[in-house]
């Protein structure tokens, strides 16, 4: 018992600890934005989200291209022949003027315009910036998009020189339509005055988005800001106004309460955690996207055919993927990717409309995968084959990990597997860790138990597996058996006590060993009986058909112990056996100081009832109908079964019906006609059609006369034919005696 409540209360605390973990990984980002960082809140999120990193690796489809998407690469050639950056604005006016020629519709930006450039001629660099922006926009439809920075609002964003008190004028043109409950706000941001647009370009009424991003715990880019409260006003970011401007699609803003607030677009609804981020659904690096270094494009023709099929129509980013530009990021799919694919990858998860599920949704499918998986492992390990839970642990844990990677991940949902894997494993670990602590001090104590009364397969299977045994009782389905040599009294009276002792040995090592061999249970010897039973201590599938296939092979095996009688002058041995099947109490019964492992209850008393009644019937193996009914069709079919009565044994109210089985030296053995026949006379006297059934048992009594059963059927009808039963007669015969 105290084993029991330590291994499951230590599989309690591995799954709280489980649970625990897996309700801060879903939580850390609003965590650690009321709290401090720190490994109590972020153990469980590094574990995880590297995890899931893992997995969703596995989806991503390596041979595809979003050719919507185009990255004009600020690469390292490009910088060698332009020049160092910053570039002059002049190169940036080319630029646009070539994506303007070779039909780009939206033009994004991943470069900061915070400063003027100075110019020695008249003719500023920033107004033909403006100038040629507004030329670009005066196509309808296209547009182009300039970044700007914002921080979270706390004490240090008050500072009024490098942080707007209020959103920016330009800004208010890009404001988003918020719907949401009173008082539900999201994190509050203030825009930063250091990298905003100069005034020049923004009255050129380009596209604004914020485009600041920040690392989770471990330092991987994995949640992309989608929105900003600027002052309760909503703004859209890098990605969402691209998105916006190329597709057309007017989002809106869904703010029932922090927790779960949304972006409903035409695609569907983006849901948002408290930081007004979204976690990326990843399409790929730099490989899925077309790309084109800058200088290519500006020393490309204007009637360039290939730049014409790669920019038409298409929305363009301009960023920088040199290594010297400080702009590579820590991502799941590349640990040095351009900042400015992260961008990319979150338009084209707008685009597709593959947004990651609710954080409730993919917890509660984190919860059920958490549960099922731990009251599967808990469950087969119930049964205490440690192979089997051996290679169950590895089903379950293969089972989630593809379900989740191919199933749940695809659709969405970003679930916390890392732990409910880990709960899997270490309650298989912890309960192995204490059966294997356990089953040294078991096994001695096992042994020297049950090495007196059963098979020594059995026994070893004990040793390997004791908590197949309780020490107690029990309630058990299992087959019980008892036999008994006919005529005792006559044949001790014949021998002597040391001839007595020497017959009785053969006969029983003879029925021991068979039973050995059929994996039964001895319970004890009483005399010239035996008491056995199938199915306890360890369990046996099919019990009754090894309980009925070794009464047989008993019957089988006494022909040649009695060869030896006769040789030397011994009596022969005679003897019944009586099967049931039912629930019986098993275990060690006794005191505390003398104890046996035995079964009682009421189904070992109709067994004993059976086995006496073999005498009265003439049969040597006489089972129940449960006995019966137990074996499996296809089992049955190696046996041939006799129905001999339908009895009330004494101390029973209810009726069972009895079959004899027939053994391989049975007169009735191969002759199926007469067991045909004698079953439907057998049902005709049921029916009470007692002359019919009486001639039928007439002509089988005198074709079988050494048959003792004909005989009796003949007289019962032929008792029922002077003196009919009463008008409630079920059929069954009533025993007085035992």
């Amino acid at each position: 018992m105290l084993f029991r409540i330590f291994q499951y209360l230590g599989i309690l605390a591995i799954i709280m600890f489980s649970a625990a973990s897996i309700f801060l990984s879903t939580n850390a980002r609003e965590i650690n934005a009321f709290a401090n960082q720190s490994f109590i809140y972020n153990y469980a999120s590094f574990f995880e989200d590297r995890f899931f990193d893992l997995r969703m690796k596995l989806t991503i489809d390596r041979d595809k291209k979003d050719n919507r998407l185009v990255l004009a690469a600020i690469d390292d050639k490009s910088l060698s022949k332009i020049g160092r950056w910053p570039w002059s604005r002049n190169e940036l006016v080319k630029l646009v003027n070539k994506l303007d020629t070779f039909g780009a519709k939206v033009v994004a930006f991943d470069v900061f315009f915070s400063e003027p450039e100075l110019a020695c001629n008249a003719e500023s660099p920033d107004l033909l910036l403006a100038e040629t922006f507004k030329k670009f926009q005066s196509t309808p439809g296209r547009k182009i998009i300039l970044p700007f920075s914002v921080g979270k609002k706390d004490k240090d964003s008050e500072d009024e020189a490098n942080y707007f008190k209020d959103a920016p004028d330009p800004l208010l043109n890009y404001m988003m339509d918020a719907r949401q409950a009173e008082g539900s706000n999201l994190q509050e941001y203030v825009a930063e005055k250091k990298v905003f647009p100069i005034e020049v370009l923004t009255n050129a009424e380009t596209g604004l988005a914020h485009i600041e991003a920040e690392a989770d715990t471990d330092g991987v880019f994995r949640h992309y800001p989608v929105t900003a409260n600027l002052t309760s006003l909503y703004f859209p970011s890098f990605a969402l106004q691209a998105y916006e401007m190329f597709s057309g699609d007017k989002v809106v803003i869904n703010i029932p309460s922090p927790e779960s607030a949304s972006i409903k677009t035409k695609k569907g609804n983006l849901f948002v955690n408290y930081n007004g981020e979204a976690k990326v659904r990843w399409f790929g690096g730099l490989d899925h996207f077309p790309a084109k270094a800058v200088w290519e494009i500006l020393e490309a023709k204007d009637n360039d055919a290939e730049m014409k099929k790669v920019f038409q129509d298409k929305l363009v980013f301009v960023g920088s993927t040199a290594y010297g530009a400080n702009d590579l990021r820590n991502t799941p799919v590349d640990p040095i990717l351009p900042g400015i694919i992260f961008h990319m990858n979150m338009v084209h998860m707008l685009l597709e409309g593959k947004f990651l599920v609710s954080e409730d949704e993919s917890a509660k499918i984190s919860w059920v995968m958490l549960i099922g998986g731990s009251v599967a492992i808990i469950c087969v390990m119930l049964l205490g084959n440690p192979i089997f839970d051996f290679f169950a642990v590895i089903l379950i844990l293969t089972g989630l990990f593809y379900l989740d990677t191919y199933y749940f991940i695809p659709r969405g949902y970003n679930t916390r597997l890392f732990f409910c894997l880990f709960s899997v494993l270490a309650c298989y670990s912890w309960s192995t860790f204490l059966h294997f602590y356990a089953s040294n001090k078991e096994k001695k104590k096992i042994r020297g138990t049950f090495s007196r009364y059963l098979a020594p397969s059995i026994v070893n299977d004990l040793l390997k597996n004791p908590d197949k045994v309780r020490l107690g009782g029990e309630k058990k389905n299992i087959t019980v058996f008892f036999s008994d040599v006919r005529d005792f009294t006559s044949i001790s009276e014949r021998l002597t006590p040391e001839q007595l002792t020497l017959c009785l040995n053969k006969y029983m090592t003879m029925m021991t060993d068979t039973l050995f061999e059929h994996n039964g249970t001895l319970d004890k010897y009483i005399g010239d009986a035996m008491v056995a039973y199938w199915g306890a201590p360890v369990d046996l599938e099919n019990h009754p058909y090894w309980a009925v296939k070794g009464a047989l092979q008993m019957i089988d095996r006494l022909p040649a112990i009695n060869v030896e009688f006769e040789r030397d002058g011994f009596p022969q041995f005679k003897h019944g056996i009586g099967l049931n099947t039912g629930e019986c109490s098993v275990g060690n019964m006794g005191s505390n100081q003398i104890f046996s492992y035995t079964a009682l209850g009421d189904n070992m008393n109709l067994g004993a009832r059976l086995e006496s009644l073999c005498k009265y019937y003439g049969v040597q193996l006489n089972i129940s109908e449960y006995t019966k009914n137990s074996i499996p069709a296809d089992l049955q079919k190696e046996f041939t079964f006799r129905t001999l009565d339908k009895v009330k044994v004494k101390g029973k109210e209810n009726a069972v019906t009895i079959y004899e089985v027939l053994h391989s030296t049975h007169p009735l053995i191969n002759e199926r006609e007469a067991l045909e026949m004698y079953e439907q006379s057998f049902q005709m006297y049921l029916s009470q059609k007692f002359i019919d059934a009486a001639a039928n048992f007439k002509s089988l009594a005198q074709k079988f006369p050494e048959d003792p059963s004909f005989e009796r059927m003949l007289k019962m009808c032929a008792d029922f034919i002077e003196v009919p039963p009463a008008p409630n007669w079920d059929g069954s015969y009533t025993h007085k005696s035992k």
